[in-house]
């Protein structure tokens, strides 16, 4: 029997040499071996996942976004619809949730505005993600307090700017909803805020695409 302080014997798990000629890794626990398979990961592993959350891969990690709240699902669905009903005139493709390629790997924001004939040609090439320089807009959804608020207010912009996206939009939810602008500096892969704009008042911008309306209608019920 050991006494207080004594050093027990530990079996320190060693490395099972079949399972790695296999391609695997093995490891023996009393006796037994548990394989397991470990990142950095790829697309191709990125396409196995399942298709009920949302994934994104991030510098060869796979990350999950849990389903968001009614209100949050709500406001980007209002969004979306703004959006379809302001391009009428105009050759460009609202997407949303949708998968573009950025230097970390691919993200997926919540709505964004892509150039039309290069929409039609992903579609035609069934290319897996949208290129970084097709995309004119992206449009992130906020909850405070949320596991995604820090990666939407902070990763992502150097993500999608270093892409060359031309405009970010982080749409808040709190105090009331508000939307903050961020567009690419002239000559620049860097976003610069342009503006902020809460329910009650108006926001409008012409670009990508011309469009008006006070934010507080987001929560609006159809």
């Amino acid at each position: 029997m050991s006494k207080a302080g004594d050093c027990l014997p530990v079996s320190w798990p060693v490395a099972d040499r079949t399972s790695r000629r296999r391609g695997r890794v093995g490891v023996v626990y009393d006796d037994r071996i548990h394989s397991y398979d470990h990142g950095p990961y790829t697309i191709t592993d990125l396409d196995r996942m399942p298709p009920d959350v949302r994934y994104e891969l991030v510098d060869g990690w796979i990350l999950t976004s849990h389903r968001p709240s009614a209100r949050r699902d709500h406001v980007a669905s209002a969004m979306r619809s703004l959006f379809e009903r302001a391009v009428a005139d105009v050759d460009l493709s609202i997407h949303g949730p949708f998968s573009v390629f950025t230097g970390a790997g691919i993200r997926v924001p919540d709505i964004g505005i892509v150039d039309g004939a290069a929409a039609r040609l992903s579609v035609q090439r069934g290319e897996r993600a949208h290129q970084g320089l097709d995309v004119r807009l992206v449009v992130e959804v906020v909850s405070r307090g949320s596991g995604s608020e820090r990666t939407a207010r902070y990763e992502k912009p150097d993500e999608y700017a270093a892409s060359g996206i031309a405009h970010y939009w982080i749409v808040d939810l709190e105090p009331t909803v508000n939307i903050t602008c961020h567009s690419l500096v002239p000559g620049s892969r860097v976003y610069r805020r342009v503006g902020r704009v809460f329910a009650g008042s108006v926001f409008k911008v012409d670009d990508p695409l011309p469009i008006e309306f006070d934010p507080g209608i987001l929560l609006d019920l159809p």
